[in-house]
């Protein structure tokens, strides 16, 4: 179950950045506390049935989007989640290395 609110929290908090809604907006569209924002996101935690209805409604997406874990990835979420900003000139090339690597097989 972890594993699932800890992926679920995830996907919450990429389609929220995707808007451009903080925590505070977005909890308080929903009507729940920031900390539980806080929490759902981090996989601490998971939501009722009405409060993952509000989430829906509120970040204009299905129900369904927020378990699709694995079948679709936006661009948004890929670079969010390759996150080239924090890597070290090291990581970047070695990331290049298995880029070409790959693409040349």
């Amino acid at each position: 179950m972890d594993d699932l609110k800890a992926r679920f929290g995830k996907r919450v908090k990429l389609i929220r950045q995707k808007r451009k809604l903080s925590q505070e907006e977005l909890a308080e569209k929903i009507d729940i506390a920031v900390t539980n924002m806080g929490k759902i996101e981090r996989g601490e935690s998971f939501v009722t049935a009405q409060t993952l209805a509000k989430l829906a409604e509120v970040l204009d997406v299905k129900v369904q989007d927020f378990f699709r874990f694995d079948t679709f990835v936006s661009i948004e979420e890929m670079k969010a989640e390759l996150a080239l900003d924090n890597l070290t000139d090291e990581e970047i090339k070695q990331l290049y290395r298995f880029y070409k690597y790959f693409i040349n097989t």
